[in-house]
């Protein structure tokens, strides 16, 4: 029997027994599944189910009106605004008539004070109408409500400079249609925004939006290597536990092609969860999309997605390659569970920096010291596809398979029979 016949054999045996524990396939790939679009769907209703309570003070209570620009401002108007803005949105608004009263109230997220002199100070041309806000730490939702309310103010003081603009020109004779108050309030500005592609072609916000997803891609390794090192774990460990590794060891079959069966069918197991975990993300991502009246059909890059497929495969195969040689060593499933979460760490660490750090921009020498580590091509071949280098991308991609390649040969090589065998509970 050729070495090839026996390792198909063995590949078939592994895939039967992968097939057989239905409910491990199941929740491999229907987890990813359920639990983010259950998390998003949890994030919108208990987002609903945490009220925010707003306290508007008024301590001006006036109504002033500016003699000489005959401009009029009424800190009642301003309440009104800000209250309509936050009962439209859902908020929880209530008027005390004292901030000592608001901030002995432990239920009040966010605090909008009208000081005295509001009316006459904002009306004024040496002076400012100045509003204080006061927020709770650490409650998100109240951040957005101070959002929501300095627009409303910044708004106002648009407005109302406007005006003040105008009058102050009326004053000077000037002809009327030559006023811009944009000249008087704003003379230096910004222009938006252009977003370009890394070949310095001009991009929509999809680019960017891509790019997230990207990022989001990175971060999804972190959880396809766990399943199959889980596999990986069973199928040695629980094989010697359940004595059924001595059959094995006594088939014509080598240690090194009994190692390699399990790991390649381990890897796959990973790669199912990663196709799930892309599935996931894209459709969460995607109605995320369309809420926004976005088009889902932007975010989908097919080669991209195939990118992803191919380095999580190998990703998946250089972590279980790494830990087996370690797992095949442990006693029991607890330590070798171990072993394999303290590799599967270190990988992990790789995958979140790269949701947060773009490895093409790192220092040359810097980047040539990180490639050591196996992880980097992973990385590296997802960013430097969203960067416009799919040549890159590709040799990176090339070097995780070689890396994956060598590290197998190596783990499957240094490993004994008979401490497979020896070390028991």
């Amino acid at each position: 029997m050729s070495r090839h016949t026996r390792l198909r054999f063995l590949l078939e045996k592994e895939i039967k027994d992968l097939f057989r524990d239905r409910k491990a396939i199941l929740t491999t790939i229907l987890l990813p599944l359920i639990s983010l679009p259950t998390i998003g769907i949890f994030t919108i209703f208990l987002t609903s189910q945490q009220p925010v309570n707003i306290a508007l003070i008024d301590e001006d209570n006036s109504y002033y009106v500016n003699p000489e620009l005959n401009v009029a401002m009424s800190s009642d108007w301003v309440v009104g605004n800000l209250t309509l803005a936050f009962t439209s949105r859902g908020y929880n608004v209530a008027k005390f008539l004292s901030r000592s009263e608001a901030l002995e109230n432990s239920s009040i997220d966010l605090i909008i004070v009208i000081p005295a002199g509001f009316a006459r100070n904002a009306t004024a041309i040496d002076s400012v109408g100045q509003v204080e806000i006061l927020r709770r730490a650490n409650v998100q939702p109240a951040l957005n409500a101070e959002g929501i309310a300095r627009g409303i103010l910044n708004a106002i003081s648009v407005n109302l400079s406007h005006v003040k603009i105008a009058r102050l020109y009326e004053k000077t004779g000037l002809e009327p249609n030559l006023l811009k108050p944009e000249a008087f309030r704003n003379p230096v500005v910004s222009g938006p925004t252009v977003l370009l592609s890394p070949e310095g072609e001009k991009v929509g916000v999809e680019a960017e939006l891509r790019s997230f997803i990207a990022r989001l891609l990175v971060l999804a390794f972190a959880f396809v290597v766990t399943p199959a090192s889980t596999y990986v774990i069973d199928g040695i460990i629980g094989e010697r536990q359940r004595k059924t590794l001595e059959l094995l060891l006594a088939s014509p079959a080598s240690l090194g092609e009994i190692l390699t069966a399990k790991i390649i069918v381990a890897t796959i197991l990973g790669l199912l969860a990663s196709l799930a975990d892309i599935t996931a993300l894209l459709a969460y991502v995607g109605s995320l999309n369309l809420a926004f009246g976005g088009r889902s059909l932007i975010i989908l890059d097919p080669g991209l997605l195939i990118l992803h497929s191919v380095t999580s495969f190998f990703t998946i195969l250089v972590t279980i390659a790494i830990a087996t040689p370690f797992i095949t060593r442990t006693r029991g499933i607890r330590s070798a569970g171990n072993l394999a979460s303290l590799i599967t760490s270190v990988a992990i660490i790789f995958f979140f920096l790269g949701f947060f750090i773009d490895f093409p921009k790192l220092e040359a020498n810097v980047l040539s010291l990180l490639q050591i580590i196996p992880y980097t091509q992973s990385v590296l071949s997802v960013q430097n596809y969203i960067y416009g280098r799919p040549d890159l991308s590709i040799i990176n991609l090339l070097v995780l398979a070689v890396l994956s390649t060598i590290i197998l040969l190596i783990a499957v090589k240094t490993v004994d029979k008979e401490k497979i065998l020896l070390t028991q509970d």
